[in-house]
């Protein structure tokens, strides 16, 4: 392949070589011949290769390609190729960074490609209004020398962004934003700051209506089953009459019960997080008292408890949260649970990552598909199976509310067949020690 790329040369260098032997066999000077052939054809290649120089120096212009031979031309005509090929890809670049600005610059959120150390490369024109953030004169500064919002410098130090920051907007208190931070490639990170006024006002009428509903119910409720109550206290009644009453009771109950877990629900996610009213409780003594309310009602099937809580198990919170959502994991544990199995609490401490209270069944365990899924509100794994064991498909929802709260987590493993574990993690500080309580 060498051969047909510089053909021409050897052409050259054949024919210098023939008219160096023609001129030396004529004149009997042969190396003189040789020597003025030789010079001709390097004069030609350098005049050649000086050319192309220039033309490439002046920048390989496709319009104005110099006159050459053989390799040359060769070379001239591939870096057309190349530079046309490169132009073409360079403009098809440009249009989409030109869709790409539009797109972001149409946007009505803030929108900002960061380095490692949070200094601003890029931002759209939704930051200006959004965060105070000016693409052309804050490129290179750090972000958190522009939004001076100590919330944001914790959440960017902490580097932990698997959840999105809520923060208010520090050019209008009446805008709350969110804020998300995508990593990519290794140095660095798209951050993502919406307005989500909207989905609040949303989450504030749906609350509003729930609440109102059920406080509007729960009173003719009340006089509904006050009077099945005493219908059901007549001897004289059929037995088609008393079944339909019997039935009508039990629906107006769990219609009650289903009201009651809304209000909570409403009640949880009406104040901020973290406002529970700051008890000392004793878990032992919550603990045995959610086991004794559970043994006392119907759906409790001789199931043996294992308490392995130290006394005293102190913690900082709200009693009446915290027993809600205890109950709701027992009640969970007692309901899907066979007879005589049994089921297990356990506190554990540690120092560093919190406060553990786990409660162990041995029943009829869940799938792991449902899982992530198990503390919205009204999901069932099985919706008749539920709906036969009673329950408003409310409980681990409060439980979650409840947690969130007091500034913890619920996890939930489970496997099917083999039983469910509901972990209760509170962080560290609610913990309140013997020196913390003789100090209070």
């Amino acid at each position: 392949m060498i051969f047909s790329f510089i053909k021409t040369e050897i052409k050259v260098v054949i024919g210098a070589l023939l008219a160096g032997s023609a001129i030396g066999f004529l004149t009997g000077l042969w190396a003189l011949a040789y020597a003025s052939i030789l010079v001709v054809v390097m004069i030609w290649f350098l005049t050649q290769i000086g050319r192309l120089h220039r033309w490439m120096n002046a920048g390989a212009q496709i319009d104005n390609t110099p006159r050459l031979f053989g390799a040359s031309s060769k070379i001239v005509e591939q870096v057309c190729v190349i530079k046309q090929e490169n132009e073409e890809q360079f403009e098809r670049s440009r249009e989409l960074i030109r869709r790409f600005e539009a797109a972001t610059a149409a946007m009505p959120d803030a929108m900002l490609i960061v380095d490692n150390s949070f200094n601003i490369e890029w931002a759209n024109e939704a930051s200006k209004g959004i965060l105070g953030i000016d693409a052309q004169k804050d490129a290179g500064r750090s972000v958190t020398n522009i939004v001076r919002d100590p919330v944001i410098t914790n959440y960017l130090t902490r580097r932990e962004f698997a959840q999105p920051l809520e923060f208010t907007s520090p050019r209008s208190e009446e805008n709350d934003l969110v804020l998300r931070v995508i990593s990519y490639g290794e140095v660095h990170s798209l951050m993502y700051v919406q307005d989500h006024m909207d989905v609040l006002r949303l989450q504030q009428v749906r609350k509003a209506f729930i609440s109102n509903a059920s406080h509007e119910m729960r009173t003719p409720l009340t006089v509904i089953i006050g009077y099945l109550e005493t219908l059901m206290l007549r001897d004289d009644s059929p037995p088609e009459i008393s079944r339909g009453i019997t039935g009508a009771l039990e629906q107006a109950h769990r219609l009650k019960e289903l009201i009651e877990d809304l209000l909570s629900l409403s009640r949880l996610e009406s104040l901020p997080l973290s406002q529970s009213n700051a008890d000392v409780v004793d878990m032992l003594s919550l603990i045995r008292e959610c086991i004794e309310l559970v043994k006392a009602s119907s759906i409790y099937n001789q199931q043996t408890f294992a308490i392995k809580v130290p006394d005293p198990a102190l913690i900082r919170g709200d009693q009446t949260e915290l027993m809600s959502a205890v109950q709701n994991v027992i009640d969970n544990a007692v309901k899907y649970s066979s007879a005589n199995t049994r089921i297990v609490l356990e506190w554990r401490i540690d120092p560093t990552r919190g406060v553990f209270l786990s409660i162990q069944d041995y029943g009829e365990g869940v799938d792991k598909l449902h899982l992530s899924r198990l503390a919205e509100r009204f999901y069932r794994v099985d919706k008749g199976r539920s709906r036969d064991m009673g329950g408003t498909g409310l409980g681990l929802s409060i439980v979650k509310h409840v947690m969130e709260r007091h500034g913890g987590q619920v996890k939930i493993d489970s496997e099917l067949g083999v039983g469910t574990q509901v972990e209760l993690q509170f962080p560290p500080e609610i913990l309140v020690s013997d020196e913390k309580r003789e100090a209070g």
